[in-house]
C-alpha cells in the first residue's frame, strides 16, 4: 500500500464538523464517559481530518473523518463549560482521495476493551497510589462503579483466568466474589452443574451459612440423619425438637441433594428423554431457560368426559361452600382450610385429566428432555417435556415457525393453565369487550356484517329469493361469568343499548313505524345503530383455552382492541378460581419472581387479596385475551 503524507496540525473545536466520508454513521453510546476521560487526560489519539470545501473554495472548516466519537464528547466538553469552544486539539490532516480509506481502516477490525483489562487497569492505577476517588473521573465512571470492579481483582486467580477467557461470565464471577475464600470459590464452580452455574446459585451457597430445617426444601429432601451422617452440623435451640434447628453447611447440603437427585436421573433416563437434568432449584427464572412441547389437543372419550362433568359439578358445590363460608363461626379456621384442600384436591384432578388430552408433536418430543429438581414441600419434582431454546432450531421449520398446524392437520394448542369454566368466563369478557369497542366503530360493524353475508352469499353459491335474511342474537353471557354486568364494558354497551331504545320507543309512540322512522335519520345516525345491533351479535365464548382464534384475532386487531382497558384480574373474575401455584405464577410473572416466592406461606384467602393488591393497575393479561393493538387503525 502506498505511503500517506499527512500532517499534525492544531485546530479549534468550533471549526470540526463530521464528515460525511466517516464510515461509522452511528455515533454510540458512552460519549459522557469519554468526555470525561478527554477532561481528565486530553485527547490521547488524534483526530483525522481533511479540509471543507463547498463548490471547490475551503470553507475554513475541517471535516472529521475518523474520530467522530471525541468530536462529539469534545462538543459535549464544550456545550457543559468544560472547554471554551477555542480550545484547539491535535488532528491529522489528510487529503480528501484518502479520507475514505483511513476512515475505513480506523473503524475496521477494532474490539471494545475486555471487563478484564478494565478490571486490571483499575488495579493498576491502585498499586499506583490512586484512590477510586481519583481513578473514577479518568474513567467517567463512579467511585461506587471503581470499588465494585476492584472487588473483582480478589478472587481467585483460577476463576479469574476463567472469566477473562470468556469461560465465566460477569454474573458468576460477581456472585463468587462475595467470598474471598478462594478455595471455595474454585470448589463451587467445579461442583456445580454447567447448567446451573449462575448468579443466584452461587450467591445462595455463600450467603446462606446457615439453613433453616423446616423451611428449606433441600434440608426437607435430604433430611436431618443424612446430614449429620456426612458430617454436618446442626445448630440446635437448647430445647428446641429434634426436627427444629439450622445446618450450617450449605455446600454439604447442596452437594447431597445433586448426589440425590442424580440418582433419580438414572432412572429417568430410561423413559427415553432426549436429555435429563438435576437442579436442586428450579424457579420461574430458571424455567424461562426452556419452553415446553407443543401439544395437540384430541377430544375426550365419553368416560373422561364424564368424570370432567362430575369434577366440574363437584367444583360448584366446593365455590358455593367459599360463598357461604362464615369467618367469625371458624375460629381455628380448620373448615377454611378443609375446603380449600378439597379445592386443590379437585382443581388438580381437573388439571391432571385436561393434561392427558394433550398430545405432544412428535418432532418436539424427539429433542425435548426432563428436569428432576426438588419441590417447595421437600419432594422429588420431575418437569418433563420441556425444550431447551438453544435446541429450538432442530426442529423442522414448518413446525417452528408457529403456524399453529400440527403434523395431524388439527389445531395446535397450548397446555391449559385455566379451568373450562374459567376459560368460558374470560372469553365471555372478552365478548362484552368487542361488543363495547365495536358499538363506537361503525366501519367495523359494517365490515362484519358485510363479511358475514359474503360468507352466506358465496360459500355455496345459494341466494336466497327472500328479503335479506340476517339472524341477530343477543348472546346471553351472565351464565358464564356472574359479575358480567358490573364490568366496564357491559355497562358502557347497556348505556348505548338503553338510549336507542328510548329513541325507538319514543319514535313508536309518535305513530311512526320503525322503517319509515329509520328512513327519515341520517347516515351518521344508521351507521352508529348498525354498529350497535351488530356489536350485539357478537359472541367469542369458548371453552377451549387457547389465543384468540385468527377471526376473533383479526376483530380484536380491527377495533384497536386492547383487554387491558376493560378488564383486569380480581377476586371475582379470576384470581379465586386459580390454584395457588398459578396465582403465585402470575405474581412472579407480573411483578416480580422473588415477590411471589415470599406469597408461598400464604393461605387460599390471603394469597388471593395479596395477588389482587399487587396486580391492580398492572394491565396483566392472560393470554386468550391478548392480541397485539394495530397502531395504525
Amino acid at each position: 500500500m502506498e505511503t500517506i503524507e499527512t500532517t499534525i496540525t492544531r485546530i479549534a473545536v468550533t471549526n470540526l464538523v463530521k464528515s460525511p466520508l466517516n464510515v461509522r454513521k452511528k455515533v454510540g453510546s458512552g460519549i459522557a464517559e469519554l468526555a470525561a476521560l478527554i477532561a481528565a487526560q486530553g485527547l490521547i489519539h488524534n483526530l483525522v481530518v481533511t479540509e471543507q470545501k463547498k463548490k471547490g473554495k475551503k470553507t475554513g472548516k475541517y471535516e472529521v473523518v475518523a474520530g467522530g466519537r471525541r468530536l462529539a464528547a469534545l462538543n459535549l466538553l464544550v456545550a457543559d463549560g468544560r472547554l471554551i469552544k477555542e480550545h484547539e486539539v491535535d488532528c491529522r490532516l489528510i487529503g480528501q482521495e484518502e479520507a475514505l480509506e483511513l476512515s475505513l481502516a480506523e473503524n475496521s477490525g477494532r474490539e471494545a476493551m475486555h471487563p478484564a483489562d478494565l478490571i486490571m487497569a483499575y488495579r493498576n492505577l491502585t498499586d499506583a497510589g490512586l484512590s477510586p476517588d481519583e481513578i473514577a473521573p479518568r474513567f467517567g465512571v463512579s467511585p461506587l462503579t471503581v470499588k465494585r470492579y476492584l472487588k473483582l481483582t480478589n478472587v481467585s486467580p483460577v476463576i479469574f483466568k476463567l472469566y477473562a477467557e470468556d469461560k465465566m461470565n460477569f454474573e458468576q464471577i460477581a456472585a463468587l466474589a462475595l467470598t474471598e475464600d478462594h478455595e471455595l470459590q474454585e470448589r463451587i464452580w467445579n461442583n456445580t452443574p454447567e447448567w446451573q452455574r449462575n448468579g443466584t446459585t452461587f450467591r445462595r451457597l455463600i450467603t446462606e451459612t446457615e439453613i433453616e430445617i423446616r423451611t428449606s426444601p433441600l434440608a426437607k429432601f435430604i433430611g436431618v440423619a443424612e446430614y449429620e451422617a456426612a458430617g454436618g452440623l446442626i445448630r440446635r435451640d437448647l430445647f428446641g425438637a429434634e426436627d427444629e434447628g439450622f445446618m450450617q453447611d450449605a455446600e454439604l447440603l447442596e452437594s447431597l441433594a445433586l448426589e440425590k437427585l442424580n440418582q433419580a436421573v438414572e432412572a429417568i433416563k430410561s423413559e427415553g428423554h432426549a436429555w435429563v437434568q438435576s437442579h436442586t432449584t428450579f424457579d420461574y427464572s430458571d424455567m424461562a431457560e426452556f419452553v415446553r412441547v407443543r401439544t395437540v389437543r384430541r377430544e375426550p372419550t365419553a368416560e373422561e368426559q364424564a368424570a370432567m362433568d362430575a369434577l366440574e359439578a363437584e367444583m360448584k358445590t366446593i365455590e358455593a361452600d367459599f360463598e357461604n363460608y362464615d369467618e367469625d363461626a371458624d375460629e381455628t379456621g380448620e373448615f377454611y382450610a378443609a375446603i380449600e384442600k378439597k379445592y386443590d384436591d379437585i382443581q388438580g384432578k381437573m388439571e391432571v385429566l385436561s393434561q392427558s388430552l394433550e398430545e405432544p408433536l412428535a418432532d418436539d418430543t424427539a429433542i425435548a428432555g426432563a428436569v428432576v429438581t426438588v419441590d417447595r414441600s421437600g419432594a422429588l419434582r420431575i418437569e418433563r417435556g420441556l425444550i431447551r431454546k438453544e435446541d429450538m432450531k432442530k426442529l423442522p421449520k414448518e413446525q417452528g415457525a408457529g403456524t399453529g398446524l400440527a403434523g395431524t392437520g388439527k389445531s395446535e394448542e397450548p397446555k391449559p393453565l385455566h379451568s373450562e369454566k374459567l376459560t368460558r368466563m374470560l372469553t365471555a369478557h372478552r365478548t362484552a369487550a368487542i361488543q363495547a369497542a365495536m358499538a363506537d366503530r361503525p366501519e367495523v360493524a359494517l365490515t362484519a356484517l358485510v363479511h358475514r353475508l359474503a360468507l352466506q352469499v358465496f360459500s355455496n353459491g345459494y341466494v336466497s329469493n327472500r328479503l335479506v335474511q340476517v339472524n341477530i342474537e343477543r348472546p346471553y353471557l351472565k351464565p358464564d361469568a356472574e359479575n358480567i354486568e358490573q364490568s366496564r364494558a357491559a355497562i358502557a354497551i347497556e348505556d348505548k343499548y338503553r338510549e336507542w331504545k328510548e329513541r325507538i320507543e319514543a319514535a313508536g309512540q309518535g305513530g311512526k313505524n320503525l322503517f319509515g322512522w329509520l328512513l327519515e335519520q341520517d347516515l351518521a345516525d344508521l351507521h352508529d345503530l348498525l354498529a350497535l345491533c351488530v356489536a350485539a351479535s357478537i359472541n367469542t365464548v369458548s371453552s377451549r383455552e387457547n389465543a384468540p382464534s385468527d377471526d376473533v384475532a383479526a376483530l380484536m386487531t380491527a377495533l384497536n382492541l386492547d383487554m387491558a382497558d376493560w378488564w383486569e384480574p380480581t377476586p371475582e373474575n379470576y384470581l379465586s378460581h386459580l390454584s395457588k401455584d398459578r396465582i403465585i405464577e402470575v405474581v412472579g410473572e407480573a411483578v416480580f419472581p422473588q415477590i411471589a416466592q415470599t406469597m408461598t406461606k400464604m393461605k387460599k384467602g390471603e394469597l388471593v387479596e395479596s395477588a389482587n393488591t399487587r396486580l391492580s393497575g398492572l394491565r396483566w393479561l392472560p393470554d386468550n385475551l391478548t392480541v397485539k393493538p394495530n397502531p395504525e387503525i
